[in-house]
This record gives structure tokens, C-alpha cells and sequence, in this order.
């Protein structure tokens, strides 16, 4: 499968089979379609809000698939941003999925290359263009007990 910037931005439906596999957790279908594709042209691959594959995998509560992105195709989670400035932690505090929380707050110790330039710490108080935070986001109260504790 051929990837340019141009093809990736222009359809969603193309890459539909892509979006359902995170939201499924199908990490195999993603493994066979994106073995031979770059990071970079992984992180090109966007619906019509920007939000990437790491987000709605985040949505939906699917560590495997997070794993994947960072150790074998070594994203680092904390750049991907929709154009709301939201991040992963951020779609997964919307849709109450306090294990991936758990994950992407500490997912950068998960670095594969071991070098300086490890991936960056997605923060509990990272904001985004309307200046909320994950924990302004989560609704219920296991998410609001899970950020106070760890503050």
C-alpha cells in the first residue's frame, strides 16, 4: 500500500478499514496493512477532526494496539494532536477508558530505542485549544479519582 501526504489527506473512506481495526482492536489487519509503512506517513493518516489511529485506539480502550504504534513503529503518542489540540489521553478520558490513561501517562518509560531523545511524557494537565484537560473531560468519577490520585 502506497502512501503520499496528498492521498492521505484527502479521504477517510480509503483508509476506513484502518479506523474500524482500532476501534475493534483488530491489531492484526493493522500489523498486515502497516508493516511496511513509515511513522511518519502513519501519523499523515487522519479522519476529518485529525484525530489519528492512536486516538480512536485510545478511544476504545485498546493497549495492544497503543504497544504497537510505540515499540514497533516507534510514534511517540504525545505529538498526535486533532484540531483541537486533543490528545490521546484526552479522547481516552472522554470515553472513560482509565486503563489506556494509566498506559499513555506512562508510556514514554516504553521507548524501544533507549536514547536521548526518548518520547516526551503526555501529561494529566495537558491542555487542549479550549484549555481543558483530561481531567476536565472525564466524566466519571473513577476518572476524576484516578487524576486527583495521581496529583
Amino acid at each position: 500500500m502506497a502512501f503520499s501526504s496528498d492521498r492521505i489527506h484527502s479521504s477517510i473512506n480509503e483508509y476506513s478499514v484502518l479506523f474500524k481495526a482500532c476501534e475493534q482492536g483488530d491489531l492484526q489487519t493493522l500489523v498486515n496493512i502497516l508493516n511496511n509503512v513509515s511513522a511518519q506517513d502513519i501519523c499523515l493518516i487522519r479522519d476529518e477532526q485529525q484525530a489519528t489511529l492512536a486516538h480512536y485506539a485510545s478511544r476504545s480502550g485498546h493497549i495492544p494496539i497503543l504497544e504497537y504504534f510505540i515499540q514497533k513503529k516507534h510514534i511517540d503518542l504525545s505529538k498526535l494532536r486533532t484540531e483541537h489540540g486533543a490528545t490521546c489521553a484526552h479522547d481516552a478520558a472522554v470515553c472513560d477508558q482509565i486503563q489506556v490513561l494509566h498506559f499513555l501517562l506512562h508510556y514514554h518509560q516504553l521507548n524501544p530505542l533507549k536514547t536521548s531523545q526518548s518520547f516526551e511524557k503526555l501529561r494529566w494537565n495537558e491542555q487542549d485549544q479550549h484549555g481543558n484537560t483530561p481531567l476536565h473531560l472525564g466524566n466519571q468519577t473513577e476518572i476524576r479519582s484516578f487524576f486527583i490520585s495521581r496529583n
